[in-house]
């Protein structure tokens, strides 16, 4: 096993996006080839083997729940078996331009970048299997603020006023029964939802975007939720070059084998316990409130790689665009290619979804 702390690049991902992409990505695409992505629809993926033996996965993110599935193929000797016996994680918010530059053969992101990115580009990307496919739409309130009406003038912060978690803090204040134009104020904060949390502890805010794993602090501190509810939002996946694709499906198949395999391992509630274990053997640091949270986490990730449905893509990007996070018109099946993760789903025994785009 390897694990480097590697920088490519720092830039934040809404601001890679808002920048357009193409003057971050500039070098690495003159150095990049044009291509569509060749190859066979498999029958299945259970006897395939990776024509690469060494893998370089790019993250950003350093929380256990992100890089669980993947760790654990690791850790229990799925990729092995496929083949994958040298696999490397760089972590970094350069993750993209590090996939476009070819120093990663694939990477976990988020698929709002993968899509923006191959639009700024020009360039051939694919997502090619979904890591989280639901999503905790969630407000929390400070100490004091018991029902909807207690918001009435109240400050709400999703982050950036004109960011996807403010334009989701709307819809649940109109769901809530109040005017979003009217009867609130949201206001903008720099930061993550950590520090969304420290406002509303420290009441500079009276509501805001968190995660589940800020309830115990809120609730701890006279807060709570007020509003939550899971929604299907295929935000998370993982994403290479067509380029790469070309030759190099054979390890594509493989590695979407074993990560669902392993992902399939970790919704068995008889391996919750080794599950922690094997992340925390492996330095990741899980407070024991996080370990709480183990149906909450799995109720956001996908099982099987797949996603609910095209439809669900569709209400996603259609929020993203009216968000500006991608532009107009974009056609996000150009990017993504669930054949497979069709092909692991089928040899391990599963249905097949999203069953079309």
């Amino acid at each position: 096993m390897k694990t480097k702390n590697k920088p490519v690049l720092r830039l934040p991902r809404r601001e890679f996006l808002k920048r357009g992409g193409m003057g971050v990505l500039g070098t690495f695409i003159a150095a990049s080839t044009l291509g569509g992505v060749a190859g066979i629809q498999r029958a299945s993926a259970e006897n395939v083997k990776a024509n690469l033996k060494a893998l370089k996965m790019g993250d950003w993110n350093p929380n256990y729940a992100g890089q669980w599935s993947y760790r654990l193929a690791q850790a229990l000797g799925y990729l092995e078996e496929v083949g994958i016996n040298d696999f490397e994680v760089i972590l970094s918010d350069g993750y993209m331009p590090g996939l476009i530059g070819g120093s990663l053969d694939i990477t976990h992101c988020d698929t709002d970048v993968l899509f923006g990115a191959g639009n700024a580009s020009g360039l051939p990307m694919k997502l090619i299997s979904i890591y989280r496919h639901r999503e905790w739409q969630i407000m929390g309130v400070r100490a004091g603020i018991k029902t909807a009406a207690d918001l009435k003038g109240a400050k709400i912060s999703g982050g950036p006023l004109d960011g996807r978690n403010t334009y989701i803090q709307r819809e649940i204040v109109a769901k809530l029964g109040l005017d979003p134009a009217k009867d609130v104020q949201f206001v903008p904060m720099s930061g993550a939802s950590d520090g969304r949390l420290q406002a509303l502890l420290a009441g500079t805010i009276d509501g805001g975007s968190l995660f589940p794993r800020h309830r115990f602090g809120l609730e701890k501190a006279g807060g709570k939720f007020l509003y939550e509810k899971l929604t299907e939002t295929p935000q998370e996946g993982f994403g290479v070059m067509g380029r790469w694709l070309e030759k190099n499906e054979d390890t594509a198949y493989a590695y979407c084998y074993a990560d669902i395999k392993a992902r399939q391992w970790l919704f068995n509630p008889a391996n919750k316990d080794r599950a922690y274990k094997t992340m925390t053997d492996l330095g990741y640091e899980i407070p024991p409130a996080f370990v709480a949270l183990y149906k909450v986490e799995l109720d956001q990730i996908s099982p099987d790689g797949g996603f609910e449905s095209a439809e669900a893509m569709d209400e996603f990007v259609k929020v993203l665009i009216l968000t500006g996070d991608l532009p107009k018109g974009l056609d996000w099946r150009k990017y993504v290619d669930m054949k497979y993760v069709w092909a692991a789903q089928k040899a391990l025994g599963l249905p097949k979804r999203p069953a079309s785009l």
